[in-house]
């Protein structure tokens, strides 16, 4: 049995619940950490809470089956991110 290998995440789109605009649509983008790895997604512009990536694709190296992965959702701002999910 394998304990390492390649792991390809493809991102598709996201159904978030909180909006963080008080006015206009959200800008959201995708983090992905997994261990030395950061990986993260194009500005989704104006897509609100519903948003859609097209070809987002990334190769993850996986040392241990038993790593963390973590998925965060951000709003882009000129000044700073917001957390969304």
């Amino acid at each position: 049995m394998a304990t390492s290998g390649l792991l390809k995440i493809h991102i598709i789109e996201a159904k978030l619940e909180r909006d963080t605009e008080a006015i206009g649509k959200m800008d959201p983008y995708c983090v992905i950490n997994m261990r030395m790895q950061r990986f993260r997604t194009k500005t989704a512009m104006d897509e609100g809470k519903n948003p859609t990536w097209d070809n987002e694709k990334f190769d993850l190296d996986v040392k241990y089956i038993g790593d963390d992965m973590h998925l965060e959702v951000f709003d882009e701002d000129p000044c700073d991110s917001d957390l969304v999910g």
